[in-house]
């Protein structure tokens, strides 16, 4: 069967599918504005549905146009690549913290995917052409990014929560990285659940996007298969590294989250400075002095 016809046949691109999106976007806005589904008093998760679904379709139009350039291009193919992985470092980063750390989770994010794509370029798996690399290369900075994202912000999630068990383990004679990843390592591994639960309902819950796309570009069961298991490992081994050296970056204090300003210091003293920041000193009062 031809690509388009199958294309066709599959979602058909019209007025009823605008439609459709249409709804279903109105209905998730709805549920969580009615559920109150906001992490906090000045997040709205409503508007943020509302403006993932725009974004998402205003990018999907442009990089359907810009890779029928890209793909061809030598130029084009790593600027492409810079670009994605610039836009997952940032995200991944705004997720994480507020604070001027988050170029840092750039590093658990190269740190799975260029071994990744650099063995897969090395052995001739994958070869050095835009319209296979860029697939390959953003499905692997996906999940980096995702992966970054879970194990961070559970990691300052439960070193803030649990931070007496930090200074204790610190006042037993432990060193500062060793306290921290002790509390925070089972936090961040929860990271990897989702990988771990597609990897093992593969087939018989979900049919991935690379086995439906390779069936419908023509190629056999087998070979679609054997591209999404690639996939699927590929993309647990990216996520272990991304998680693992995401731990390691917050128990080195090299990714913080220090509260906003305006907000109030934790009263009770901490040996934990990223986690409760010293509080600011403000003029002298008038007929105060320090004392020497």
């Amino acid at each position: 069967m031809p690509l388009l016809t199958a294309s066709a046949a599959l979602l058909p691109v019209n007025a009823t599918l605008a439609w459709v999106l249409a709804v279903l976007l109105a209905a998730a806005v709805a549920v969580a504005a009615l559920a109150k589904l906001t992490p906090d008093q000045g997040t709205s998760r409503a508007r943020e549905i509302v403006t993932a679904g725009l974004r998402a379709a205003v990018q999907l139009v442009l990089v359907s146009v810009a890779i029928g350039w890209v793909a061809h291009s030598p130029t084009g193919l790593p600027v492409f690549l810079a670009l994605m992985f610039a836009v997952a470092a940032r995200t991944a980063g705004r997720r994480i913290t507020s604070d001027s750390t988050w170029w840092w989770t750039a590093v658990p994010i190269a740190a799975g995917v260029v071994p990744a794509v650099s063995l897969l370029l090395s052995t001739g798996l994958v070869p050095l052409t835009g319209i296979t690399m860029i697939p390959v290369t953003g499905i692997l900075i996906g999940g980096a990014m995702t992966a970054t994202v879970l194990a961070g912000r559970q990691s300052l999630a439960v070193l803030r929560l649990r931070h007496g068990e930090v200074e204790a383990a610190l006042a037993l004679g432990m060193i500062d990285r060793d306290a921290r990843v002790e509390i925070a390592r089972s936090a961040a591994s929860e990271a990897l659940v989702p990988a771990l639960d597609q990897t093992r309902t593969v087939g018989l819950v979900t049919l991935p996007g690379a086995f439906v796309g390779m069936l419908l570009g023509g190629a056999d069961p087998v070979t679609a298969g054997a591209v999404q298991l690639f996939v699927l490992v590929a993309l647990t081994a990216v996520q272990a590294v991304a998680v693992a050296t995401t731990l390691e970056l917050i128990a080195h204090a090299r990714i913080t989250d220090l509260p906003r300003q305006g907000k109030a210091p934790d009263p009770r003293p901490s040996r934990i400075p990223w986690l409760t920041p010293r509080r600011r000193t403000g003029p002298e009062q008038p007929g105060r002095t320090q004392a020497p």
